[in-house]
Formats: structure tokens, sequence, C-alpha cells
């Protein structure tokens, strides 16, 4: 027995590599467990049993060395298979273990066992990870490589599928659902997920072809409501630049066919505004003014003398003119559709008018000696 013992050894160290034994010498002082943390995992990734993955060659110890030895005589099928269910057991672990799943599948594919079948589901497997990572594209890469081992692969179809689908792929997918269906075989299982999930595809890709229709209708109505707004604006011979019809506040017609302005009043001697966001253009500035200057209300708090009665408010707009700061009076009387049209008025954006008053020594000492009032 012990001659037997002996001869197996013998034959054991005849296949592993010079100057390493199959069975150390017992009088050979054991390796001491490192105390600092930071040498602990270097130390378990040398034991095969407890390692997470394969240290490179350079870093190998003895236990690594025989594995490789055994291995270099294994059959290729039987270690890629072995690979496989590694891989498989890495993934199943949870996403921590996904690294080395991928490693364990590239491994096997790596071994060139000559098993296609083995081959096309260690791609599909891989690709799997990739789809879970979100690396869709490698995913589908994979997925091809795999049916190009085995044709028949039902999962490299699906998967690629639902890759091409998060990729905003939506015919690509259907088109990889299809086959997928007819490469199912009888499992009823794999038909009937897949045939479900082309349905769920196909309410998707309806429900985005009527909102793709609805947002295409929305636009041409837009535009349409855009054609009939500037010409109803030049009908009325109003000026205007394309700010007034791009910018945030805008113009509206009504179903009467009506113009809605938004308007700035604006108020130089104490640098104010006002902001009336929808302005009928039938609708006096008496009118308009009369709701923020009511006759029987409070001034407003920048208005410390009481000078901005309705009385006593004079509208101006400024115009085009070879002389700077040249303005043009707007009566009180008119509506905004007459202000809007006043001769050299240019609409730039929001139509912008200032109010004075009469009754402020602003109005004679400053604004009329700073601004050319034309007839």
């Amino acid at each position: 027995m012990a001659a037997e013992q002996k001869g197996g050894i013998i034959e054991l160290d005849a296949k592993l590599p010079e100057g390493m034994e199959a069975f150390d010498n017992p009088r050979r002082k054991a390796t001491r467990f490192p105390d600092n943390p930071e040498d602990i995992d270097a130390y378990v990734n040398n034991i095969p049993l407890f390692s997470k993955a394969r240290p490179s060659k350079d870093k190998q110890g003895d236990a690594w060395k025989m594995v490789e030895a055994i291995e270099a005589n294994q059959d290729p099928k039987v270690k890629a298979t072995e690979l496989k269910n590694n891989g498989n057991e890495c993934f199943k672990a949870g996403p921590k273990r996904w690294k080395d799943a991928i490693t364990f599948y590239t491994q096997a594919i790596d071994e060139e066992c000559g098993d296609a079948r083995l081959d096309s589901v260690c791609l599909s497997n891989r690709a799997l990870i990739h789809m879970k990572q979100k690396n869709y594209g490698k995913c589908i890469d994979d997925c091809k490589l795999a049916i190009e081992k085995n044709p028949r692969n039902p999962k490299a179809y699906l998967r690629a599928g639902q890759a091409s689908w998060e990729l905003g792929k939506r015919k690509e997918a259907m088109r990889w659902y299809e086959w997928t269906l007819k490469r199912a075989g009888d499992d009823f299982l794999k038909k009937n997920y897949v045939v479900n999930l082309i349905k769920k595809s196909e309410r998707i890709l309806e429900e985005d072809r009527k909102k793709a229709e609805e947002k295409r209708r929305r636009k041409v109505l837009k535009e349409k409501a855009e054609d009939i707004l500037a010409n109803a604006i030049k009908l009325r011979d109003v000026q205007i630049t394309g700010e007034t019809l791009n910018g945030e506040y805008k113009p509206k017609l009504d179903d009467k066919g009506c113009i809605h302005w938004p308007v700035l009043f604006m108020y130089p001697e104490f640098l104010q505004t006002d902001f009336i966001q929808d302005f009928h253009e039938l609708r006096t500035f008496k009118d308009q003014l009369s709701l923020m200057f009511p006759p029987k209300g409070s001034s407003p708090p920048w208005d410390k003398k009481g000078a901005y009665r309705l009385s006593e408010l004079e509208v101006f707009v400024e115009v085009k003119s070879k002389t700077a700061h040249s303005v043009r009076k707007v009566g009180i009387e008119d509506a905004l559709a007459g202000g809007l049209t006043t001769k050299g008025n240019i609409v730039a954006g929001v139509p912008t008018f200032m109010v004075l008053s009469k009754a402020s020594q602003y109005f004679a000492n400053n604004f009329l000696k700073t601004h050319k009032v034309l007839s």
C-alpha cells in the first residue's frame, strides 16, 4: 500500500512544474498568517478554495501553481463547464459578484472547448450581466456572438431585443422578439413570456405613436395659429419685430378675432413699471389706467406727492426717428389698437408705453427737456 501511494505521488510530481512537489515537506516551516489586515486579502486570495479571483502568474503561490498544473491536463469542455458554473454562482450572489461572473464566463469562452452550444450559453449569460449593468451595446454584441455559435439560443435573441428596447431602438427590438418566438420551440412558458412581452411592447409603441401624432397635430395647430395671428397683426398695420411673436409673453387671438396684448407701462420719474398680461386691443388706456389709479383710491407707494391722478396722466410711446429719444403722445381716450399703430412705433417684444403726470415737476423740467415730442 505504501509503495502504491509512493508511486502515485511520484506520478503526480511528474505532472507538476519543476521544483514543485505534490506534498510539502512536513518539516517545512508553515507560512505565518499575516498580522496586517491589508495583507490578509492577498494571503487568502492565494488559497484557491477561498479565492474570489485567480491571481496573476507572478503572484501565484504553490497552491495555485498546483491547480494550474492539474487544469493543464483537464478536458477543456469540463473546465469550461466548471468556469460557467462558477460564473452562474457569482451571478446569483448579486451585483457585487457580477464582475467575477463576467471573468468566469470570459475564461470559459477562452477555453475554446469546441462545444458551440456551451460557448453560446456563456456569451448569452455574459450578455445578461451587461444588460443588468446597463451596458446595452456590449449586451447586443455578446448576443450576436452567441447566435453565431448557436442560432437556436432563444435567450440571446430575447436579451438582444431587451437591450435594443432600452436604447430606444423599438422596431429593432420587436424584430428580435419575433425571432425569439420562432426559436422558443415547444417551451410553453418561454413562448407565453415572449408573446406577453410582444403584446406589452406593441401597446407601448401604439401609445408612443399616438403621443407623436398628438404632438405633431399640436405643432401644426400652433403654427397655423401663429400664422393667423401674424396676419391679423399685419392687417392692423402694427409694426413688430420677431421678438414679439417668439418671446415669453406673446399676443393672443381670441375666438372673436380680437388680439390681447401683453403691455408694459413705464413710469420714468420713479423707474417703476406695471406689467399687464392681457390688454384687450379695444380697451382704452384710460380704462386700463383707472384700475391702477382709481379716482377715489390711494396713490401708489412710490408717488409720495400724489401727483399721479388719473386726470393728470399723459401717455407717450417712443418712436423711430432721426432724433434720439423721440416720442409721440398717445391719447388717453384712445384704444390700445390706436397706440400700437402710432406713427414710427415699432413693437420689439412687449409693447411699452411711458406714463407721466402733468402735475409733477419732473414732467416739464426733465422729461420734456430730454425727449423730443413729435406731432
